[in-house]
């Protein structure tokens, strides 16, 4: 089998995780990028859902108190809780 050599940008910091990650499981980014081919190839199509995040998510995404609220449910220091109320309000 002949190869090609694909040349790819990223940014780094997220090629430095990655690399981590795929390390700590046992493989590379070579061997993931072939993986990933593979199944492009057999599924004729990506092996993921590719969507757009909706209006509803968005929004919420923007409201600083519904962050906060998230961070603080995330956080097992605790923190300021806020109430359904407090965050749709």
């Amino acid at each position: 089998m002949t190869t090609t050599q694909l040349r790819i940008r990223v940014p780094a910091a997220r090629a430095k995780k990655v690399r981590r990650i795929l390390e700590r499981l046992g493989t590379d980014t070579t061997t993931t990028i072939n993986m990933l081919f593979a199944q492009i190839e057999l599924r004729k199509g990506l092996p993921f859902k590719v969507e757009q995040t909706d209006p509803e998510t968005e929004e919420l995404m923007a409201d600083p108190k519904a962050l906060a609220a998230i961070r603080a449910a995330k956080s097992s220091k605790g923190g300021r809780r806020y109430t359904m109320e407090e965050v749709f309000d």
